[in-house]
């Protein structure tokens, strides 16, 4: 195991990386499968309560997609890091504008978790 890898919170370090690895949320894990192989993705928004593995499931998803790309081409921002919506804006822009080499037929991915935290339009 490396430095970096034992200085991760458990929550991070025990993380699901595959929707396989996923346990629970059958038929959204089922639908989410079925998105990264065929690859047909819809903008996408779920809701729950804490803990119950939404972004969990969406970065599994996203990693399915992108692949190796996978970290130069997701874009995680967390409203209850209590930035101000033009900082956000400003990153998704920053982000939009990055090139990245991606797989064929794939796209960068946004995600925004707790969005409802805060008005993003």
């Amino acid at each position: 195991m490396t430095f970096e890898a034992t200085q991760l919170p458990w929550i991070e370090k025990y993380r699901p990386q595959t929707l396989d690895e996923v346990v629970g949320n059958e038929e959204i894990i089922k639908r989410l499968s079925y998105f990264s192989k065929y690859g047909n993705v819809p903008n996408i928004l779920l809701s729950g309560s804490p803990g119950t593995g939404k972004t969990t499931s969406i970065l599994c998803l996203a990693r399915a997609l992108l692949g190796e790309s996978f970290k130069d081409a997701v874009l995680e921002l967390n409203a209850s890091d209590d930035r101000g919506i033009d900082i956000i804006r400003n990153d998704i822009k920053t982000f939009a504008q990055k090139k990245v080499v991606l797989p064929p037929g794939r796209h960068k991915i946004i995600v925004l978790d707790e969005a409802d935290r805060h008005a993003f339009l």
